[in-house]
């Protein structure tokens, strides 16, 4: 009957278990062997490398003289034209020849320049300015802006002077004024530190538009320094009602005024015509519809 290779490995493994000793090494392992080839050592990734010697690392090492030869990259020149010659033993040295102006060195940009930094003082001093600035601006803005406003409702006034005795005329109406030295009209005798004018303006309208603007004017008393002094109506013979007003009759406004007696010869009066003009038969309506008028002229009349 024969036998199944599974059979005939398991008795050829006891044949040759029975022909060697129990202690005797197998036979790859025996004295006078060959030595059975190695296989080839097969780097695993993470594991260190036993046979590599150590190096230092840091610091570096001193490059070596065959390495430090070819460190450079750049050529040498060429040298032209033979050796110098050498001067004779005892004989004075020849003039150096000048050597080339070495090349002046290219300014450096100002933007790859650090800036220096700037002194403590002088930047307390840069913010205080700063503060002191801002503080102005924040308090005159609002003077600035009411003043602006101020200026826009009043604007400065067009002084129109007149001679003594002469007439001025605006807006179609003809004015004169005259002032004269009157007694203190209450009856008080010491009038010293005071004296009381009497002033007379006279107003004539030159045509129809002249007959309708028949309003009260502003009348004031000024001096060459500034001073000015109110003056008050004590009779106005103007017409009321613009139909009655005619044209070229003289109308005449009477007031009185009180100026210190060193300057009563010498005062202005300044004449500010109103604005007013009353149509015959307009409406409210249709007098609101006009544009107003700005009272930015002033007749003055010397002495």
């Amino acid at each position: 009957m024969s036998e199944t290779p599974m059979e005939g490995r398991r008795r050829r493994h006891r044949e040759r278990t029975k022909a060697r000793d129990w202690f005797s090494p197998p036979p790859r392992q025996r004295p006078g062997a060959a030595p059975a080839p190695s296989a080839p050592q097969i780097p695993i990734p993470g594991q260190l490398r036993r046979d590599l010697p150590d190096q230092r690392v840091w610091p570096p090492l001193p490059p070596s003289e065959d390495e430090d030869k070819d460190r450079s990259t750049q050529p040498f020149p060429a040298v032209t034209g033979g050796k110098a010659p050498t001067p004779a033993p005892g004989s004075a040295p020849g003039p150096t020849p000048p050597s080339p102006p070495a090349p002046e060195p290219s300014p450096e940009p100002v933007a790859s320049r650090g800036r220096a930094p700037m002194p403590q003082g002088k930047r307390i001093a840069l913010q205080g300015t700063g503060a002191l600035l801002s503080v102005a601006i924040a308090l005159a803005a609002p003077g600035w802006f009411a003043y602006g406003v101020y200026k826009y409702g009043r604007p400065s006034d067009h002084v129109h002077v007149i001679q003594p005795g002469q007439t001025a005329t605006w807006q179609h109406v003809s004015w004169r004024v005259d002032v004269q030295r009157i007694p203190d009209p209450t009856g008080k005798t010491n009038t010293s530190d005071r004296q009381w004018l009497k002033i007379v303006a006279t107003r004539t309208a030159l045509d129809g538009e002249g007959a309708i603007r028949h309003g009260a004017p502003d009348v004031e008393i000024k001096d060459q320094s500034g001073r000015t002094w109110k003056t008050q109506l004590l009779n106005d013979a103007t017409p009321p009602d613009t139909e009655d007003n005619k044209i070229g009759t003289p109308y005449e406004l009477e007031l009185f005024g009180v100026v210190p007696p060193a300057v009563a010869d010498k005062v202005m009066i300044e004449l500010r015509p109103s604005t007013y003009r009353s149509v015959p038969g307009q409406s409210v309506e249709d007098m609101m519809k006009e544009p107003a008028e700005s009272r930015d002229h002033v007749l003055r009349f010397v002495r």
